[in-house]
């Protein structure tokens, strides 16, 4: 073989059949060989790294990165970006929240344009599906959509609470093929209870997490499992956070349905009861459970009813999560997590609840089967993207707010928590965008991702 642009040397290679001594050869950004350092061909470039371990390169598919660049305060495509790129993620999949919204093609192909400006990291996106825009769902497929995104509480433009439309919904996307996503709470059982507590003077954290029971999500998660039988979409259950919910997917998974989900490290790692310590910072929808739905987390991940792991990066301006102190339903509904989100999955891979193999397929490989980008994405095989993430297993850090690149850095819920594994080197299409932390990549370089079929 010829020589190459670059070549990675002396690293662990995490593989789903092990992890072995050796390196990957990169040539105009695509893997070109992949084994044991004396086997490879010369480089360029050639990077020692030191017997650090090498991932495929980490997919963060839950991310509201939507605010146009220029606001102080509201994450966008460069800030966000760059949070992924820093903490080891070199793809991400962003929801139609922000401005533009994406409720059909010609909005998908604003936002695309406005990301391919500012973006650090390879991008998807997600099409808004609710009230109304049926017709449009073939439109954002064409597009290249890799998901389509519905509230089913709430009135944004792809909320959708009603029986009948919820049906009708599903039923337009199983024509698409493509997989439509749904944030399952009841509204109607929601509200009301929202209502009671604040008639009652409740202000505080706790009353938040008591205005969403289980049963408002695990509701709803029955009611699109019952109308999915009707409607045959493939159905994927976002930030699942329930025992129950967990079992009725387990149930649907069973009997055939192509249904998936995902979780995120808030609702393994931490209970209601964090709300006390840290309040509206942990105010997230849905809301932080009990320990018994936190170990249910774990059981979902082991057996496969739970398909990867996520962050569900929503972040709000400090002054907005601050106002929950006062008063909780004041503040915003989410967290800064995607700089967080390999950091904390790796302390857990050093603490025994993971394997190395089983955290490249959660945070890398499943996510990229589920939303058509495999084995372009979420892989390390000769002829795919040569994403890779390098992270020191023995390095423990504390996390700091302050070196963070989220606008909101200063709301994460995470902040002061020490961890053990840390990325040190992320790697898209062969160039090197972040090291130890830093940004080095260029605004802009990070490209679109269409779904792949």
């Amino acid at each position: 073989m010829s020589q190459v642009d670059k070549v990675f040397k002396n690293g662990k290679i995490v593989t789903p059949h092990g992890v072995f001594r050796g390196g990957i050869a990169v040539k105009d950004g695509k893997i070109v060989a992949i084994g044991a350092d004396s086997a490879l061909p010369k480089g360029d470039t050639v990077l020692d790294l030191g017997g650090k371990v090498v991932l495929p390169g980490i997919i963060d598919n839950h991310v509201h990165f939507g605010s146009r660049v220029g606001d102080p305060e509201r994450e966008d495509y460069k800030s966000g970006t760059q949070a992924a790129a820093a903490s080891g993620i070199t793809t991400i999949g962003d929801m139609p929240t922000g401005v533009p919204g994406v409720l059909d093609a010609e909005g998908f192909e604003e936002k695309r344009e406005m990301a391919e400006k500012y973006a650090f990291v390879d991008f998807a996106l997600y099409g808004g599906a609710g009230y109304g825009n049926n017709a449009a769902l073939q439109g954002m497929a064409d597009a290249g959509c890799v998901s389509f995104k519905t509230y089913m509480v709430g009135s944004s433009g792809y909320s959708c609470g009603n029986d009948h439309e919820i049906l009708g919904l599903l039923k337009a996307a199983a024509e698409t093929g493509v997989v439509t996503g749904w944030h399952a709470e009841n509204g109607l059982l929601i509200n009301p209870l929202v209502e009671n507590l604040k008639e009652e003077g409740r202000v505080d954290p706790m009353a938040h997490v008591e205005s969403r029971p289980n049963y408002t999500e695990y509701e709803a998660i029955s009611k699109l499992i019952l109308f999915n039988r009707i409607a045959g979409a493939t159905l994927h259950i976002i930030h699942l956070s329930t025992k129950e919910g967990l079992a009725l997917i387990k149930a649907a998974k069973a009997e055939g349905m192509k249904i998936t989900a995902e979780t995120c490290p808030h609702y393994m790692l931490t209970t209601s009861e964090y709300m006390e310590k840290v309040g509206p910072f942990a105010k997230i929808i849905p809301p932080l459970r009990s320990e018994e739905d936190r170990l249910a987390m774990w059981r979902g991940l082991a057996d496969g009813t739970i398909d990867y792991i996520c962050s569900d990066h929503a972040p709000h301006p400090k002054s907005s999560k601050m106002a929950g102190w006062k008063n909780i339903w004041d503040s915003g509904n989410g967290n800064p997590g995607t700089e967080t989100l390999l950091p904390l999955m790796l302390d857990r891979v050093n603490k025994g609840d993971l394997s190395l193999q089983r955290l490249a397929y959660h945070l890398s490989a499943r996510p990229a089967q589920i939303f058509k980008m495999y084995p372009k994405k979420g892989s390390l095989m000769v002829g795919t993207d040569a994403d890779i993430t390098v992270v020191d297993m023995d390095a423990e850090w504390t996390i700091d707010a302050e070196k963070m690149y989220s606008k909101s850095r200063e709301t994460s819920m995470f902040n002061g928590w020490t961890v053990k594994g840390k990325p040190v080197l992320t790697v898209v299409r062969g160039e090197m965008v972040a090291e130890d932390g830093v940004v080095v990549g260029e605004e802009g370089y990070g490209s679109f991702q269409k779904r792949l079929s």
